[in-house]
């Protein structure tokens, strides 16, 4: 590639080749070099290779290079997220089926429950708080893989989901306790 002013030369293409840095996270750890009579010949591991047919999943080592397992972060957010609706909602269904029916039977305050429910309302309590962290962890996952196109699709219905899980587990709560209420 020459300029169209003749008073200032440009480099060619395989000068311009020949100064690049090594990339052999993308399998090019040589460099293309051309020969004395112009044709251009390969060293080591690529030898009858063009840059073209070159393959920049994995390198010639069998190692694939950093980001070649990129949807990764996007399934991560969807399990995640998954995971923690799925537990939120179960540990609502649950006390909200319960908590009616103790209060009939107890009185309206919380401590006049007995101790064992005492102890699993407390336990759920605190595994809502462990979904609500798990559910945060994927919203945020899912926020990076959409953004990065790290699996994409999947990293949107991780962030839907993790929008959405609090306010469904909340209403079954709800409509669960002052149903069997």
């Amino acid at each position: 590639m020459t300029s169209p002013d003749f008073m200032y030369p440009q480099p060619t293409d395989d000068e311009l080749a020949s100064q690049q840095p090594s990339t052999a996270a993308l399998g090019l750890g040589h460099h293309v070099h051309g020969g004395s009579n112009g044709a251009s010949h390969s060293h080591g591991s690529v030898i009858g290779q063009t840059p073209a047919s070159l393959n920049t999943e994995t390198n010639h080592g069998g190692m694939s290079p950093a980001g070649a397992n990129r949807p990764l972060l996007g399934k991560l957010a969807l399990v995640l997220t998954i995971i923690a609706a799925g537990l939120s909602l179960l540990i609502s269904i649950i006390l909200g089926i319960t908590i009616g029916p103790m209060e009939n039977a107890n009185g309206y305050y919380f401590t006049d429950a007995p101790s064992w429910y005492q102890n699993l309302a407390i336990v759920f309590a605190g595994l809502q708080v462990l979904c609500a962290a798990l559910g945060f962890t994927g919203l945020i996952m899912g926020i990076v893989a959409a953004v990065t196109g790290r699996a994409r699709t999947q990293g949107i219905v991780a962030i839907s989901i993790a929008v959405l899980a609090p306010f469904i587990s909340f209403g079954v709560f709800m409509i669960l306790s002052f149903t069997f209420a």
